[in-house]
């Protein structure tokens, strides 16, 4: 129910998004169209993934979505660090095979592929929790601020 509600605002949205004729005249409509929407797709993409992924896991609160900047339980945290697109989708990869056992091998790849194209970077609020202090990387939890700046986003390990 809410992926329908959130396609159909997303529908909404894009259908209400002028495009300025003035600019690129010359330019064949369908490329104007094309380059004004696309990001706003990969974006609106990643968040019904990251929806989808949520409602999906193994294991409830493992991951899920908060309004940004919110006070997270294990915050402050024990590093941070800027990850990739690249390296997120890896973490995602991951991540997913481990919480997502439910979902077929190809769902949880497109997902995840979609998931992480709202941003080329992401800094990782990471904290440690019952981790060896030793360990880093892909343990514990991860707070993800700020995306897009509308939602943070928390993966427990």
């Amino acid at each position: 129910m809410k992926l329908l509600l959130y396609l159909t605002l997303s529908f909404l949205v894009l259908s209400c998004t002028g495009i300025n004729k003035e600019e690129n005249e010359n330019e064949p409509s369908h490329s104007r169209a094309n380059s004004n929407l696309e990001p706003i797709d990969n974006q609106e993409l990643a968040f019904v993934a990251l929806n989808e992924l949520q409602t999906s896991t193994d294991q409830m609160n493992r991951l899920y979505s908060t309004f940004p900047y919110n006070d997270h339980p294990c915050l402050p945290a024990d590093t941070s660090y800027t990850i990739s697109q690249k390296d997120f989708l890896t973490a995602m990869n991951r991540f997913v095979s481990m919480q997502c056992t439910n979902l077929s091998v190809e769902k949880r790849d497109s997902l995840a592929a979609t998931a992480v194209l709202a941003q080329e970077e992401y800094l990782v609020l990471h904290c440690l929790g019952n981790a060896d202090i030793s360990e880093t990387g892909m343990t514990g939890t991860w707070v993800i601020p700020n995306v897009l700046g509308s939602r943070d986003v928390v993966l427990v390990w």
